[in-house]
Parts: structure tokens; C-alpha cells; sequence
């Protein structure tokens, strides 16, 4: 039973996200207390009401704790085996419910801390846009946010990298290499030639593994939180569920010379992609159902097309269900948002991307290089995508699918906005999504990141900054002062006096409707109203009032009031510019296409090699001969944040799925309980279970490598962030807690965690760490290296 709730203060619930035990619950509650009448209501739907009403006195009694006492609850545990874990943001307080058995408090603050992250990412400072979005409707933003959350936790089971919350990057020979870096050269400068001039960063992702990385000399430094976030969404809106045992399977050709589907060839997999067909918007969709699976060679009428260089790859292509349909597993929400059915096994990614109308409903917004085009046109019934008809003329016979036509007209004055689909496609292999970074400039730096798939599993991502970008950074400090004043902690701003502090948001302020001065439509109203309010002589007069007086004075309500309506209009400021949704540019679809022929041309020879290479990344093929006991090991650089560790594959054939899955299981409990001491001020820890030997060490080394000594002693509760870099930057505060003297980056953290045979003594165990780390730090060398290259 689990539920995952996010409410303001006057409890509106922004975010709901339950399973069917979790609703069945809550309804017979309110069924109980006369909430609902019996027999009256839907079981399959939870209203979000009813979360309000019946936990209203838990959510009121942790705001009072938290503004009045200002010593809030961090969790409950309850003797029916409920644990409630709470985390504020800003105005909107998280709460992880669950009543699960291997969901214990670490798992659902470090849950938490990975919603907050990855909702500052797609959102930036504006995180109200979960509940309550001006541009999509908010069934579709619960959906996709529930689709990555669930994304996450089975990679979490599954990949090393999302486990300790680190880089993995494939290691292949020079000419592999040499062929990725060609492919993401020429998928930046073909991208720059179609208009796109800010071009920062191109990533090719293997599965959830980090192949190659290119970026520009004169960009930013990449955040490892950030490619951990941008391989998790890669993994979402193209996922993939490819085995190493598949790949070894290959058609058999029948009399005729052509092949059967009776044995699979590894570019022939069945692949579902987060994109449907979409129906029309002037006209219906007669598809019979055994078109829903089309070959690279054929297209929906069955017409007859030159033969594809890829003749072998097929896609699984769903037809569009009618809004009313509901498919079976699911559970339909307030809003029509789906939860899923907790009685029903996962057992792949596609079984966890689809909404109520089976579609992958992704959150970001697609834009082009102007800010004069609004999207205007049909809304179609439930959260779909469209296509852009500017692809050319071969792509246009393969791919003939009816798509939604959307009208690049300004959008008037005063109109409502209505909702639209969130991520516009250019082609099935295309989507482009608003993300924010965190760069040295700003903790929100807005980039929009086009996500290409070259081959199942593999994708290129090109990071590009948004126009307009440079604004973010002083958008981003204006709500940080806002936000500080409005929770009563202006004693945290750097200020001598009350008119210093004024004058400073006046100066940003100024700053930006300088430099938007020339802005029309919405962005211009905005400003205007932005500076009306800031004009106001009382609220003047009030604010340096209250800003002259003591850290623990109260600010009065009509300057609350009025900071209120500034922040929040500065917000929407902040939305207009970096989160509309504008048209993919054509001249932007003709160049995605040409990237994805390209990189398939060129990595055509080495997909197979390339798809083993994620599976069974072994970069130390020997290390069971030369560590007698040594079962399994994980090392991290905590300096680059990026790990080695050998694959564990886990086939489904036979009693070696047990016993692989036995030791996995094993390893992943073991390396979340040493997380927990180490959240605990541990760094050193060894334990013995059943016929195994666990380890966990953690140290420091100076620049050149040499130990350096503890200067002052970790405890519980110095450093409030789980460990990881999801959920914060636990590292860089541990450091910084243990060296505080130390200058930042001059001392480097690395972590070794590994599982021995019983009958291994101690001593050789702590011997393996000595020679493992020697190992590791003489062979760095490109693992060591930072992300810039």
C-alpha cells in the first residue's frame, strides 16, 4: 500500500500518485466517516478531495510545526506499519505514505529528495506547474510524473548506476570511439546549421550507460545529477526492453529466401515506442488491429516502398484508444489520471509508460528559435502528441501517419490558453523537452534537450541552450530574495541595511525589463504588471518598514500580500519565457532526421557490440583470480561521481535466474544498508550475512592521491541529504563537514563497496580494498577525467 502526496498550505493537493490497495483504503475511510456514500462511488477513483478531508488534521498539525515551532516532523511510524516520511518545498509539503514491507524510511526520504530533483528539472523554480499548469492539463502532468518516478525505482533495481547514484560509462575500443564522437560532431554542427547556434553538449546513451560525451570548449561543465536525470528521462520516453540472450537469436530463412518471425535477429526486436499512431484531427482512425505492427518497409495503407537500408528493425505502433476506453491494470484518479494496479507484477518499462488512453504523456515543451509563434488549434481527448508534417519527401512515405495541426499565429491578448499536448514529436525517433541545468551561473538554467533514438537503446541527446537564457540567472535571484522574505528569513540575505536589500530587487527588476524591453504579448504584460506592483508607494513604504525592523519581526499582511502577488507574478514571468510550448522548426525536424540516418550509418556495424557492451560492462575481466573470494564489487569516484562494477546479467531461463537474482538481491539490500550508516556517520563498515562478507569503505585523498586524515568527525545529522547526488550534494557537504579548512575541490572522496565468500578472513578483505583502489587509481586515466571533454 503506498501513496505519495504533495499539498499546499490550505491542503489543495497539487500532486496524488497511489496504487489500487492505497485507494481502496482511503475510500472505505471516507465511506466510514459519511464522506462517501456506499455504493455511490467509483472504486477504481480517488478523489483527490477525499485525501484533502481525511488528512487535513496530519498536514495542518506539520505546517503548524513547521512555521509556529519550527521543529517539524521528519517521519512517523505507525503500529498498523504506516510510515509517513515529510519534506517541505517552499509552499508545498511532500509526504510519502506506505505500508509496504521493503519500503523503509531511508527509501522514501531518498524517494522524496528524487521527486524534488527531478521535478526542479523539468520545472526549474516553478514547481507549482506539477498541480496546476497553465499550458497542460493536469492529468497529463500526474501521469508523466508517475511514469518517471516508477522509471526510476525499476532502474534503481536494475542498474548499478541508479543504486549508488553514479555515472557508468561503457568502455570500448578507439575505433568505436572514434565512429560515436564522429556521429556527435556532426549531430551538433548539422543541428547549428538548421538554426539552432547554442548548441552545448551531445551525449549518446547506451540503455542507462554513458558511451560518449561532446561537448563545446567554451561551454559549461556538465553536473553528473544532471546526465543521471537526462539518461533517466532518455530511458523513459524510449524505452527499451532488449536481453543479452536476444541478441544471439536470429530468423531462419524459410524456401523463398525470405526470413520468419520464428527466431529474432538483435535489430529486429520488437520495440514499443512511447509515441501511438495519432489519430487525425479533421477525421477517424478505421485501422484494422493487425496493422498495429509495421515494419521499417511498409506504412499503414500496406503500399509498397523501396526497400529500407535497415530492413530488420520494426516498431510496435499502438492504436489511439478513444478517452472513454480504460485499459485493464489501471486505476483512474481525480482528473483522469491512472495509478497502477499494485496486485500486477512489472516486468518491463513499457508496462509502466502508459496512461489511461495508453499513451506516454511526457511534460516538457517544445520551442523554436522565436518567441512570436503560439500554439493554437485542437486540443485532442486526453494527452497525446503531434507530428510535424516537415519531414521530407522519403520520410514523409514511411512514416504517413495522420498528425495534429497546429497554427504558428500569435496568440491574442486576454484569450485563454488552452491546454495542449506537452512534447511536440518531429518524427518517431524525435522528442524535444525543456530542462533545467545546474551550471555555475544558475541553479535553473534552462536548455532544451532533443532526444534522438539511433537504435533501440541507444539514443543521442543534444543539449541546447533556450534563447533567452541569460535572463534565468537574475529570474532566479529575484525569487530566492522573494521566497526569503516572504518565509520570514531575511536575517539569510547578505544586507547592511533594509534599503539595501530594496534596492537590490529594484536593480533586478530593472534589469530585466531592460533588456526585455522590446518583448510583445504576454511577457510585455507581465513586466507591466511586475512593475506596477513594485511601484505601489504603500507597499513601498511598508516593505522598507519591515525591512528596517529585527530578523524576528512578522511582516505585515499587506505587504504579504503584496510580496505574494510579485512573487507569483514573477514566476509567471519565468513560465512565459522557458516553459511555453512553441512548434518544433522544420528545418530543425530535416536536421534530426539527418542525425538519426547518419549515427545509423555509422554505428549500423556495431549496435550488437554496443548493446552487449551495456549488458555485461566487465572492465576487469580477471579480478576472480586475482581476489580469491571476491564475489562482486562497486567503486566510485566520487570525484567525477562515476562508478565501475562488474554486470550482473539476469536471464529468465533456468535455475541461473535464481541463483543470479539470489546474489543481486543480496548485494542491492547490503549496499542500501551501508548507505544507511553511512547516513549515520559510518565510513567504515564490514558485516557478515548468511554466506557472505559485506564491506563498505569510504576515504579522502589529496589531489596527488595521498590519505588524508579526518579533521573533524562525521555524526548523524550533520549533513540532512541522504547520500547520493540525486537528492543533493551529500558529498561535497561531507567534505566540507570533515575538511573545513580544506579549499573546495582540493580533497577527493571514493567509495568501494564488496561481497566475499564467508570464509574470507577480515584482514584479506581489507587487503582487496588496498589493491583494488591501487588498481583503480593507477588505471584512471579516462574514468578519471571530468565531464568536459
Amino acid at each position: 500500500m503506498r501513496g505519495f502526496v504533495v499539498v499546499n498550505k490550505i491542503n489543495d493537493v497539487f500532486y496524488l500518485d497511489c496504487d489500487t490497495e492505497f485507494t481502496n483504503h482511503i475510500n472505505a475511510q471516507a465511506v466510514e466517516q459519511g464522506l462517501l456514500e456506499a455504493g455511490n462511488y467509483d472504486t477504481k477513483i480517488l478523489d483527490p478531495s477525499m485525501v484533502m478531508q481525511l488528512f487535513s488534521p496530519l498536514f495542518m498539525s506539520q505546517w503548524f510545526l513547521i512555521e509556529q515551532r519550527k521543529n517539524p516532523c521528519t517521519s512517523i511510524t505507525c503500529e498498523n506499519g504506516f510510515i509517513f516520511v515529510f519534506k517541505q518545498l517552499e509552499d508545498l509539503l511532500i509526504v510519502a505514505i506506505s505500508r509496504e514491507k521493503p519500503d523503509t524510511e531511508q527509501f522514501l526520504s531518498k524517494k522524496i529528495g528524487v521527486f524534488i530533483r527531478v521535478v526542479e528539472f523539468l520545472f526549474g523554480p516553478v514547481t507549482n506547474e506539477m498541480g496546476y499548469s497553465v499550458f497542460c492539463r493536469r492529468s497529463d502532468r500526474w501521469t508523466f510524473l508517475q511514469n518517471l518516478m516508477k522509471t526510476w525505482e525499476l532502474l534503481r533495481k536494475e542498474e548499478h548506476s541508479f543504486l549508488v547514484e553514479a555515472i557508468e560509462r561503457l568502455h570500448v575500443n578507439q575505433l568505436v570511439n572514434e565512429k560515436c564522437m564522429e556521429s556527435l560532431e556532426y549531430a551538433m554542427s548539422r543541428l547549428q546549421s538548421a538554426g539552432e547556434k547554442n548548441i552545448h553538449h551531445a551525449l549518446l546513451v547506451v540503455n542507462s550507460k554513458l558511451l560518449s560525451l561532446y561537448s563545446n570548449r567554451s561551454a559549461p561543465s556538465l553536473a553528473e545529477s544532471d546526465v543521471l536525470c537526462t539518461i533517466l528521462l532518455a530511458r523513459l520516453l524510449f524505452p527499451t526492453n532488449e536481453k543479452l540472450e536476444d541478441l544471439f537469436s536470429y530468423r531462419k530463412p524459410d524456401d523463398s529466401g525470405s526470413t520468419t518471425e520464428e527466431m529474432k535477429s538483435p535489430a529486429s526486436i520488437t520495440v514499443t515506442p512511447p509515441l501511438e499512431r495519432y489519430e487525425s484531427a479533421v477525421e477517424g482512425d478505421d485501422s484494422l488491429d493487425e496493422e498495429n505492427y509495421l515494419s521499417a518497409t511498409e506504412t499503414i495503407t500496406k503500399t509498397k516502398l523501396p526497400e529500407s537500408p535497415y530492413p530488420a528493425v520494426s516498431e510496435h505502433v499502438t492504436e489511439e484508444e478513444t478517452p472513454t476506453a480504460e485499459p485493464k491494470g489501471t486505476d483512474i484518479m481525480g482528473e483522469g489520471f491512472a495509478t497502477p494496479d499494485s496486485a500486477s507484477p512489472v516486468t518491463d518499462i513499457h508496462k509502466l509508460i502508459k496512461d489511461n488512453t495508453g499513451r506516454l504523456t511526457p511534460v516538457g515543451r517544445s520551442r523554436s528559435r522565436t518567441f512570436d509563434g503560439m500554439i493554437t488549434g485542437r486540443v485532442t481527448p486526453g494527452p497525446g502528441r503531434a507530428r510535424s508534417r516537415s519531414l521530407n519527401v522519403d520520410q514523409q512515405g514511411q512514416r504517413d501517419m495522420p498528425s495534429i495541426q497546429r497554427s504558428s499565429s500569435p496568440l491574442p491578448k486576454g484569450e485563454p490558453i488552452q491546454p495542449v499536448s506537452p512534447v511536440i514529436r518531429s518524427s518517431p525517433d524525435h522528442i524535444r523537452q525543456t530542462a533545467f541545468l545546474s551550471t555555475q551561473l544558475c541553479n535553473f538554467y534552462p536548455y532544451q534537450l532533443d532526444f534522438v533514438q539511433i537504435f533501440p537503446g541507444m539514443v543521442i541527446v543534444l543539449l541546447s541552450e533556450i534563447p533567452r537564457a541569460n535572463h534565468a540567472s537574475s529570474l532566479c535571484q529575484l525569487l530566492r530574495l522573494l521566497t526569503d522574505l516572504l518565509s520570514g528569513q531575511k536575517s539569510q540575505v547578505q544586507r547592511v541595511q533594509g534599503h539595501v536589500l530594496y534596492d537590490l530587487i529594484n536593480t533586478l527588476l530593472v534589469k530585466l525589463a531592460t533588456a526585455m524591453k522590446k518583448a510583445k504579448g504576454n511577457i510585455e504584460r507581465i513586466l507591466e504588471d511586475i512593475r506596477r506592483r513594485w511601484d505601489n508607494a504603500e507597499f513601498k513604504s511598508s516593505l522598507l518598514s519591515y525591512l528596517e525592523q529585527g530578523a524576528g519581526t512578522e511582516i505585515p499582511p499587506g505587504a504579504e500580500r503584496s510580496l505574494t502577488g510579485l512573487h507569483r507574478k514573477v514566476k509567471e514571468l519565468f513560465l512565459h519565457l522557458y516553459l511555453y510550448p512553441y512548434d518544433i522548426p522544420p528545418a530543425v525536424s530535416q536536421a534530426m532526421t539527418s542525425i538519426c540516418e547518419k549515427a545509423k550509418v555509422k554505428l549500423f556495424d556495431y549496435k550488437d557490440y554496443l548493446s552487449v557492451k551495456s549488458q555485461r560492462n566487465i572492465v576487469m575481466t580477471s579480478y576472480l583470480d586475482a581476489f580469491p573470494g571476491l564475489v562482486h564489487f562497486i567503486y566510485i569516484d566520487r570525484r567525477t561521481n562515476q562508478l565501475t562494477a562488474p554486470s550482473l546479467n539476469i536471464t529468465d531461463e533456468g535455475e541461473n535466474h535464481d541463483a543470479t537474482q539470489f546474489l543481486k538481491d543480496k548485494i542491492w539490500n547490503m549496499t542500501c544498508w551501508m548507505y544507511g550508516k553511512l547516513a549515520e556517520g559510518v565510513t567504515v563498515a564490514t558485516a557478515r550475512e548468511g554466506d557472505y562478507h559485506y564491506s563498505y569503505f569510504m576515504w579522502f585523498t589529496d589531489y596527488q592521491g595521498a590519505p588524508k586524515q579526518i579533521q573533524e568527525a562525521y555524526q548523524e545529522g550533520d549533513v540532512s541529504i541522504p547520500p547520493g547526488i540525486l537528492s543533493g550534494q551529500f558529498y561535497s557537504s561531507l567534505k566540507r563537514h570533515c575538511f573545513p579548512n580544506c579549499l573546495p575541490g582540493s580533497v577527493n572522496c571514493y567509495e568501494l563497496i564488496m561481497m566475499h565468500v564467508g570464509l574470507v578472513n577480515v584482514q584479506y578483505i581489507f587487503t582487496h580494498r588496498q589493491m583494488l583502489a591501487k588498481q583503480f587509481f593507477e588505471a584512471s586515466g579516462d574514468t578519471q577525467m571530468n565531464l568536459v571533454l
